[in-house]
């Protein structure tokens, strides 16, 4: 029988479990993951912002994967791909004839001083919740001292997460302006960033930015953060402070560490794959999700990390698995993108989708219920349809 190992169970590990689990070749699979869970990635940020609760975005892993999956709840410290194991923190070292490494992401800081040990960041559940603890005390402060420095938040970076956080946030400032007893204008939300949503149309991010703004929200657009501090953030070529009693960082994302720790040619803990997912150097590992770069054919440069492509690429990784071990020729990874979908918070968005051959460009309040069908639809592809009811 033929070990294989996957680890991490984001969207990338659980399709490759999904998939594995259907295999008509005899194989011993075993999952390995830090939490007891899936959470759904895209939906982190509502967390931060207390519009959701940690139940609704998780999968318990033991009821979404077959029983024909081992699962191993444990924190992968290192891999030793010359002798084909895998070193646990509590159970030891697991051995494996093929590796699907999906370890997921990290958040991506850049060096800048501040960005680790001061600004809050939404990279999975713990933090996510501990983000709205931390908004939550500081307005508890303000109710007792009525500093309104404490009702100063700044987001820092342009793209999905900082948007849809903002769109979250500007939705909760009437409940909490209410409840501890000051004006909405007093709390001010400001987003610094070089761009707002590049990946959109002129129009649809336009639209995107005059929503927020009109529910309360400030932008500094074409700056960088060079520092975060106590106190607020340093932006620009000048040097401007701007106050800040919270911060968050959602600038960016890199792949797992444990990448450059285990000897991979990676940058920013990403390994550029062959057409089949798989090294040249190492053939019986695949790499899949946000620890795999992609090169797209048609431009030359490496595809976006998104939830939508790790499916795909869990999906290709499994096909090419079994094509090897039958004697079979490989499988070359395509990719055709279903679009991009991003929430202004619970009653409007902006989207632009690839459906049944249309390209389709939407904006308003139908955004958001579209995006839980997907929600939904990736629920399904993960772990079928229990999980896409419970979803």
């Amino acid at each position: 029988m033929t070990d294989v190992l996957v680890l991490g169970a984001g969207y990338a590990g659980m399709r490759a479990c999904k998939e594995l689990a259907k295999s008509k070749v005899d194989l011993n699979v075993t999952l390995v993951n830090k939490n007891s869970y899936h959470y759904d990635a895209t939906a982190l940020h509502t967390v931060a912002a207390g519009t959701n609760v940690p139940e609704n975005i998780e999968m318990d892993i033991r009821d979404s994967v077959s029983k024909k999956i081992n699962f191993v709840q444990d924190t992968v410290l290192n891999i030793n791909r010359e002798k084909n194991e895998v070193e646990l923190e509590k159970n030891g070292s697991l051995h494996y004839d093929y590796l699907f490494n999906a370890l997921g992401f990290q958040p991506e800081t850049f060096g800048t001083p501040g960005a680790d040990d001061i600004a809050l960041q939404i990279s999975n559940v713990d933090n996510a919740l501990a983000d709205y603890k931390t908004i939550l005390a500081a307005l508890e402060k303000y109710k007792e001292t009525k500093d309104k420095s404490l009702l100063t938040i700044a987001v820092v970076g342009g793209g999905f997460t900082s948007i849809e956080l903002l769109g979250e946030l500007a939705h909760q400032v009437p409940k909490w302006a209410k409840k501890y007893g000051f004006a909405k204008d007093d709390m001010k939300i400001n987003c610094v960033a070089p761009s707002f949503l590049p990946m959109f149309s002129q129009k649809y991010a336009n639209y995107a930015k005059k929503y927020l703004e009109k529910k309360g929200i400030n932008f500094i657009m074409g700056s960088t953060v060079s520092e975060v501090k106590e106190t607020g953030v340093i932006y620009g070529d000048d040097q401007t402070f701007l106050p800040a009693n919270i911060t968050f960082w959602t600038a960016g994302v890199r792949g797992n560490q444990i990448m450059e720790k285990a000897g991979y040619d990676q940058h920013r803990d990403r390994v550029a794959v062959n057409a089949d997912m798989s090294l040249n150097d190492f053939p019986n590992e695949y790499i899949i999700g946000d620890v795999s770069a992609v090169k797209d054919p048609a431009s030359g440069r490496m595809y976006p990390t998104t939830g939508q492509i790790s499916i795909v690429e869990a999906t290709n990784a499994v096909k090419n698995l079994e094509a090897k071990l039958q004697g079979k020729a490989p499988v070359k990874f395509v990719y055709n993108s279903l679009g991009t979908v991003c929430s202004l918070g619970p009653y409007s968005g902006i989207a632009d989708i690839n459906l049944l051959g249309m390209h389709i460009k939407l904006k308003g309040i139908v955004v958001p219920p579209l995006k839980h069908a997907i929600i939904k639809r990736s629920a399904f592809e993960l772990s079928g349809l229990k999980a896409a009811l419970q979803s």
